[in-house]
């Protein structure tokens, strides 16, 4: 179909999915002519029907190998082999962003089509109809449920709202690592670093910047990010000038040099003051530690972007920026007394002011920015060794989607513990399922239910 239409045209087409943003793609002729018509100026339509939706895959090459993404066609529902057979068929959820969901038995995974981000009652309803299609293919009856601790995930609803007695909740990082794990058929132990912009944390604040020694049935966080408020919860996520505001406030002591920053030109005074007083007292300021929300505060401030009209667009902006052939890294400092260890990127905020006063360029301050959480990465890494001995690293969570904060990381431990990149399981959400289900296999076969 698309060769004849290339032929017609005799020119280029761009292609993107049928859908609104934040909603599945359109299955029928009938849902497509409904829900796409103040969109679409023509329909091409077909006598035969589609059975189920299913995104494209998408895969980058980073480290030398190709990284899948979004894992979906081509690749759903091609199983994933374990080292180890489940003790008990499992379904895992999935999480609230980027869903897919896992069926275990055996010693095989099938991880579901790409659902997408869980915001919408369409989605959900798509989301169910994925689980029920997923477990009459591969003939799977699950008997253990797992899923996200965030309790208001619809995922988690979803999971509790099963009919199966057992349910277990799983760490969202935990998850992610245990990802890494199961794709390399790793034991374990492992020192886990999962960077994703966020995933409820078991200490009152959302995690994203973790160190974890892992196996399937457990983890010890060993060290973090020190967190920064977000002023007006996920509010600061899409006007990413808070986060901004944020980090010059803890960096300055509450006494930034804002009038130099062009990000803020646009906020009128009353803002500023409003937020800056919800940082200072903490309220609706909750703390986040997700290394994507420094690539969210670093990329505001720096490319004078108040919003992110789109998850990922400033973070992703300030990464391509970046002058790869810059190796210099901005001091920082790691909270030794603090347990777990604290990540402190305070010394780092101040010394990118300083160069943006010298005329320093956004390339070169975005290269000094990867390398500088390469160089914590090594930093915490050494510790680890001295503390736990040689243990294997896996690199996971959304942040890996990143190829030169993957490469920089990869070549600052070059010649040290062996490197684990995800290959054919996506390093973020789309992912998480796989993690879900090892680790709830592992606490099933502990006796943990």
């Amino acid at each position: 179909l698309h060769h004849l239409l290339l032929a017609e045209v005799e020119r280029p087409l761009v292609m993107t999915s049928g859908n609104l943003s934040e909603e599945p793609i359109a299955r029928g002729n009938e849902e497509a002519l409904d829900r796409l018509r103040e969109i679409a100026d023509l329909f091409l339509l077909h006598d035969r029907e589609i059975e189920s939706r299913c995104d494209d895959s998408v895969a980058r090459v980073i480290a030398g190998a190709p990284l899948v993404m979004r894992r979906s066609r081509g690749y759903v529902p091609r199983p994933v082999a374990l080292a180890r057979p489940f003790a008990r068929p499992v379904l895992a959820c999935g999480a609230h962003l980027k869903n897919t969901v896992c069926l275990g038995a055996g010693d095989l995974a099938y991880l579901g089509p790409h659902v997408g981000d869980l915001e919408t009652a369409e989605t959900y309803r798509s989301y169910q109809e994925s689980i029920a299609r997923l477990e009459r293919l591969v003939g799977i009856a699950p008997e253990v449920i797992a899923h996200d601790l965030h309790p208001l995930y619809l995922s988690t609803k979803y999971a509790l709202e099963r009919p199966e007695t057992v349910k277990i909740g799983i760490q969202h990082h935990h998850a992610h690592v245990a990802s890494a794990m199961g794709e390399h058929g790793l034991a374990g132990p492992v020192l886990g670093i999962a960077f994703d912009g966020t995933g409820y944390g078991t200490d009152g604040t959302a995690w994203g910047g973790e160190f974890l020694i892992a196996d399937y049935a457990g983890y010890e966080r060993i060290a973090t990010f020190r967190a920064m408020p977000l002023a007006g919860s996920d509010r600061a996520i899409r006007e990413v000038w808070r986060l901004a505001l944020a980090v010059l406030d803890d960096a300055f002591a509450g006494d930034p040099p804002i009038d130099r920053f062009s990000v803020f030109d646009g906020v009128e005074a009353r803002a500023l003051a409003v937020v800056r007083k919800m940082i200072a007292t903490g309220l609706n300021a909750p703390l986040a530690r997700g290394v994507g929300r420094w690539f969210d505060a670093l990329g505001a401030l720096v490319l004078g972007r108040p919003l992110s009209r789109y998850e990922g667009e400033v973070a992703t902006i300030w990464n391509l920026a970046a002058d790869e052939t810059e190796r210099a890294v901005y001091p920082f400092a790691i909270e030794s007394v603090s347990q777990p260890l604290e990540i402190d990127l305070r010394p780092m905020v101040r010394a990118v002011v300083d160069d943006l006063v010298i005329g320093r360029t956004p390339a070169v301050i975005s290269a000094k920015f990867h390398n500088t959480l390469a160089a914590a990465v090594a930093e915490v890494v050494r510790f680890s060794r001295a503390a736990c001995g040689v243990l294997p690293v896996v690199l996971t969570g959304g942040c890996f989607q990143n190829a030169l904060l993957a490469e920089r990381i990869v070549e600052v431990l070059a010649g040290g513990p062996r490197v684990y990149l995800h290959r054919e399981v996506p390093p973020g959400d789309g992912g998480l399922a796989l993690g879900q289900a090892l680790v709830a296999d592992a606490i099933v076969k502990q006796g943990g239910v």
